[in-house]
């Protein structure tokens, strides 16, 4: 799991860093007839011409007790209302905050395939999801679906200190884990995302692998995750430099032990001062616009 949002567990009062109305019209040049949802945490579903793809799709946020104590429990029904029909699962990682309703959502949508570490398809396997909907990535793989081409890029999870001492990183022994919080975390994937000339990059874990990074071009949307980004060295530039966004959507920003249902808060540790000097800093050298998407509103591009 992403284990800086652990402790402290929750930032108290107030959390002006979440809209509650989506951004004007307009908010990006490129009109496609298309749209974006973020559901929460690192979830994305993207919509163009019908077809809808997903990633890190993530709706049962169990509390903290069923987290560190409890198997898995999908609420299945809230993950098919909050997701309804995809075509495509692409997932960052394994920890339970990415991958947890993978598997239930995918058997709900049996023509769907599930894209990502050889962890994430493993675990959906060990679920009841059969091979034909299981498409473990490469780096540098390319995937069509419709009209979306989605490439997996390498990367590298936030890097906490106590992390690397409790931290799961592969799957151990048969069946699946015993709790939530020992979900593994697996190989780290980033997605370029590119659909009628527009491109985007979902960064939904806050590490970076230097060399995937680097042969990417420049992209008109960056997601990125927020959540440990304290321990990944000039993140902003670094991924700045390379991608040169010309906007900037945060994620993985609210605290995933809360219900959908109440209004979300920030991460522990978040510093949304911290990021807004990013965004500006981004703003000043590529004219890069900071973009707040309201969670679980759809919003038109």
């Amino acid at each position: 799991m992403c284990l800086t949002c652990v402790l402290p567990l929750m930032v108290p009062g107030p959390a002006p860093v979440f809209p509650t109305t989506a951004p004007e019209p307009g908010w990006l040049k490129e009109e496609l007839g298309g749209s974006i949802t973020w559901t929460g945490c690192a979830g994305f579903i993207l919509e163009v011409g019908g077809e809808r793809i997903c990633f890190d799709p993530y709706a049962s946020n169990p509390g903290v007790r069923d987290t560190l104590f409890r198997p898995a429990r999908p609420d299945q029904a809230l993950v098919e209302r909050t997701f309804g029909k995809v075509s495509g699962i692409f997932v960052g990682h394994t920890h339970f905050d990415h991958a947890m309703d993978v598997a239930p959502l995918a058997k709900a949508n049996p023509g769907c395939v599930v894209h990502g570490s050889s962890t994430t398809t493993e675990i959906c396997r060990r679920q009841g999801v059969p091979d034909s909907q299981l498409h473990p990535v490469e780096d540098g793989e390319r995937v069509t679906i419709g009209p979306f081409t989605v490439e997996a890029i390498a990367s590298r999870h936030g890097t906490v200190p106590i992390a690397s001492r409790i931290d799961v990183i592969e799957l151990r022994g048969e069946g699946m884990p015993k709790t939530v919080f020992r979900w593994p975390r697996g190989q780290v994937f980033a997605y370029r995302v590119e659909v009628g000339g527009l491109s985007l990059h979902l960064q939904t874990s806050a590490g970076i692998e230097d060399a995937p990074l680097a042969r990417q071009q420049p992209v008109d949307v960056l997601i990125a995750c927020l959540a440990a980004r304290q321990g990944t060295a000039g993140y902003f530039r670094r991924l700045g430099e390379q991608l040169r966004p010309k906007v900037i959507i945060p994620c993985h920003h609210d605290n995933f032990f809360r219900p959908l249902s109440e209004p979300p808060r920030p991460v522990a540790r978040l510093d949304w001062p911290g990021f807004l000097d990013d965004a500006a800093q981004l703003a000043d050298a590529y004219g890069t616009r900071l973009v707040q998407l309201p969670r679980g509103v759809t919003v038109a591009f």
